[in-house]
């Protein structure tokens, strides 16, 4: 099993504070970056059909490979 070495390395994270949708949990399609959603909770994104308010979280892992 992989060892989980998250916590032991630093990441740059550049400029992903935002990400486009192109299905909505309601099932309305959008074009590439015509619905955006960004990681700022108390900034979230409305659907234009259902109305939700959206935003994301990215968890990163990095692990070593172990035989």
């Amino acid at each position: 099993m992989d060892k989980d070495i998250t916590n032991l390395v630093e990441i740059d994270n550049k400029d992903n504070e935002c990400i486009h949708l192109l299905k909505c949990v309601c099932g309305q399609e959008y074009k590439a970056w015509d619905f955006t959603i960004s990681i700022y909770r108390d900034d979230p994104r409305e659907c234009a059909i259902c109305y939700r308010q959206l935003y994301y979280s990215i968890e990163v892992k990095v692990y070593e490979v172990v035989a």
